[in-house]
């Protein structure tokens, strides 16, 4: 890609072999600056083409724990690399059984917390 300081210092002949690479038409009948533009304008097309099909959305995922008081609910950002990892261990029960773990684990330390507070 080239920037606006690159294609002041070329020479006609040479923006014109860069037009003719970016498709832009009736590009022989154009001054020099119009032409510099005219390529700028064609790379930024070019790039916002070529990103927006490369970025994906992030995935939300909804973790739900169920404790003695009631069930909460949280919103995690993941950028799929859990999923890939599941996908080459082959199961994904290991992966269920953790939230029940933690949330037990957490009701545990509530009531041992209520119990010393009485």
């Amino acid at each position: 890609m080239y920037d606006i300081l690159q294609l002041n210092d070329m020479l006609v002949p040479e923006l014109l072999d860069i037009a003719e690479q970016l498709n832009i038409p009736d590009a022989k009948k154009l001054d020099k600056q119009t032409l510099v533009y005219q390529i700028l304008d064609n790379q930024a097309i070019a790039g916002s083409k070529t990103a927006s099909t490369d970025a994906k959305p992030k995935r939300k995922r909804i973790v739900k724990a169920t404790t003695s008081i009631g069930t909460e609910e949280a919103f995690v950002e993941d950028d799929g690399t859990e999923e890939k990892e599941e996908k080459s261990k082959g199961t994904s029960s290991d992966k269920a059984k953790a939230p029940a773990k933690k949330a037990k684990a957490a009701a545990k330390k509530k009531k041992l917390c209520l119990k010393k507070m009485m």
